[in-house]
């Protein structure tokens, strides 16, 4: 073999390579994110045993390969519950409208998720546990309910981790309970989770129902979290869409809403999912208007998509910065 043709084969064989390793990596990830879901009360009463209702039109949206929502009950059969205004439940046969709706991964830090008590946090890991759905911020300890998911799809490491405010329910050493938003664990645990990841996402259950805008200590803690590493924040809890804040070139998205919430009679409004891609250039994010229409997700018209567009601009102009533009993709 002469030197010509052994350079030829090198330069060949590294060329090989090369596009052996692009295809592994270059493969683009996309997630959903959505605010929250509570299968039971009226949704129940509308879906019945229809498993594949809710679901039967997300499909429009777009296919994902990571979905995230805030469970906002317990699953469980558990009848003893706590004293509060508004107890949530969702029986374990609904497992099957989240998998049919190919949710991924869950965060179950809420205010809701000890309605039924401890026992109702047990029961709702026990059958998350048997169907594969993830979760984050509750565990059997606090260590374990401080515990970040850790998912791999097409070459990327995307981190999970949820908080809620605390409380009665808050876990400790010893006793199941939910992660609390207590700062220094928070920051902690993004430090730690940072290494081993390509991506970090905090989910954060906070904030004042029906509030338009976050106060200042929900950005402050936020900033502080991003600071620490965080890529992406997601909140949920105040039932309504506040803006989206780029803060160092990272997305803090204060409240996705309600996306399909039985809590209430209300049945059909507009609300919104981010969706975020990652590949191997900067992720890209992005506001996806949302129609639900008894209970049914899907595609707006073009009427409510600007509606929802033209709102969360108007609400995010509290920030220096916000990631919509006039697409909705991040700048």
């Amino acid at each position: 073999m002469n030197k010509l043709t052994r350079v030829f084969l090198l330069l060949l064989f590294e060329w090989i390579g090369s596009s052996f390793l692009f295809s592994q990596t270059g493969k683009k990830v996309t997630l959903f994110f959505a605010g929250d879901v509570v299968l039971s009360n009226h949704v129940e009463m509308q879906v019945g045993d229809k498993f594949d209702y809710v679901f039967g039109r997300w499909g429009e949206i777009g296919a994902s390969d990571i979905f995230m929502v805030n469970l906002e009950h317990p699953i469980t059969e558990a009848t003893k519950k706590v004293e509060k205004e508004y107890n949530f439940k969702m029986h374990p046969k609904y497992l099957r409208i989240l998998q049919q709706g190919r949710v991924t991964v869950v965060n179950a830090a809420n205010n809701h998720i000890a309605d039924y008590d401890i026992v109702g946090i047990d029961d709702t890991m026990k059958y998350l546990d048997s169907v594969g759905i993830r979760y984050v911020g509750i565990g059997k300890n606090l260590e374990e309910a401080r515990r970040p998911v850790i998912i791999e799809k097409g070459g990327k490491k995307i981190g999970f981790l949820g908080y809620h405010g605390g409380g009665k329910f808050a876990a400790t050493r010893t006793h199941t309970g939910l992660a609390p938003r207590y700062e220094p664990y928070i920051i902690e645990d993004v430090k730690q989770l940072r290494p081993q990841v390509d991506y970090v996402v905090v989910n954060f259950h906070w904030g004042t129902e029906l509030a338009e805008q976050p106060d200042r200590g929900q950005i402050a803690l936020a900033h502080h979290v991003i600071d620490a590493g965080a890529d992406l924040i997601v909140g949920h809890h105040p039932h309504v869409l506040q803006g989206v804040e780029t803060y160092k070139g990272k997305t803090i998205a204060y409240s996705l809403g309600n996306f399909v919430f039985g809590g209430n009679i209300r049945d059909s409004y507009l609300t919104a999912v981010l969706k975020v891609t990652l590949s191997d250039i900067e992720p890209a994010v992005e506001l996806v208007p949302v129609s639900v229409t008894r209970w049914q997700p899907h595609v707006p018209d073009d009427a409510a998509r600007t509606h929802v567009f033209n709102l969360m601009r108007k609400r995010s102009k509290l920030f220096s910065k916000s990631m919509l533009s006039s697409s909705g993709v991040a700048q």
